[in-house]
């Protein structure tokens, strides 16, 4: 892989199982890299969902979660004894924001669902999500966006440690040092402030329409398309393309 750069391949991203059989879970990033689930600082997943039942309880840990396909899910949380409170959440609605001690029963609107999970521990580490169109390049266009660049300017960030990331919701192609790299939908890049970036809707080619450099090993797992050397990045198609971005940044100093 490139140094410069960090792709997460969601087909190739291991899928678990759950116990009780009501639906699976694709790990994209976890920290320290040799955790679990018991001992993480941050992780972000994808699920597949197929049934109701509880949330799992993870102690000192804040979650958000989002909505990827799917009609939605009804979460039902105690009150006290009261009568439960409860939330709809559907796609395209911005993350819900809970704590991982939270007792939640969920109640699928339809037959399956896919979310989007970024868990961090609290006191430690802590994550923003927003959904964005880019126009061409990386550059976001959301109302949300200056208030949470602002948040970081402000906010106690220790050790440099701040990664931001971006979702696809659709495959698109990542312009990169002159070189097109294809997306599929629910991969995750590692965007670095000030790198120099492109991006554009894509309708997938097909496997021999595709060519993997053999400059070295590592380089071989990017996939890049034939002739993809770009003269004029700026006279790509700059059609608007829906990604999340994800922002986790250490607030603890060590």
């Amino acid at each position: 892989m490139n140094s410069n750069i960090q792709i997460i391949r969601y087909e190739e991203c291991e899928s678990s199982l759950w116990k009780n059989g009501g639906g699976s879970t694709k790990q994209l990033l976890i920290s320290p890299k040799d955790s679990d689930l018991t001992n993480f600082d941050y992780r972000i997943s994808i699920a597949t969902i197929s049934s109701d039942g509880p949330f799992s309880i993870f102690p000192g840990i804040d979650r958000q979660l989002c909505i990827l396909e799917g009609e939605g899910v009804k979460l039902l949380m105690p009150e006290n004894g009261a009568k439960p409170s409860e939330l709809l959440l559907r796609p395209n609605q911005a993350a819900f924001c809970f704590s991982g001690e939270t007792q939640i029963e969920s109640q699928l609107l339809d037959k399956q669902i896919i979310d989007f999970n970024v868990m961090t521990k609290r006191g430690k580490y802590r994550a923003y999500i927003e959904r964005l169109e880019l126009n061409g390049s990386l550059s976001p266009e959301s109302s949300e966006t200056s208030y949470i660049d602002d948040a970081h300017q402000t906010s106690n960030v220790h050790n440099n440690e701040l990664q931001q990331w971006l979702l696809c919701l659709e495959p698109l192609n990542l312009v990169y040092q002159g070189q097109i790299i294809q997306l599929k939908r629910y991969d995750m890049v590692q965007y670095l402030q000030g790198q120099d970036l492109k991006a554009q809707p894509s309708k997938m080619k097909r496997l021999d329409e595709i060519e993997t450099s053999d400059a070295t090993s590592s380089d071989a797992e990017l996939p890049i398309l034939k002739h993809s050397h770009i003269e004029n990045p700026s006279l790509l198609n700059h059609k608007q393309c829906q990604v999340l971005r994800i922002v986790i940044e250490c607030t603890k100093k060590f």
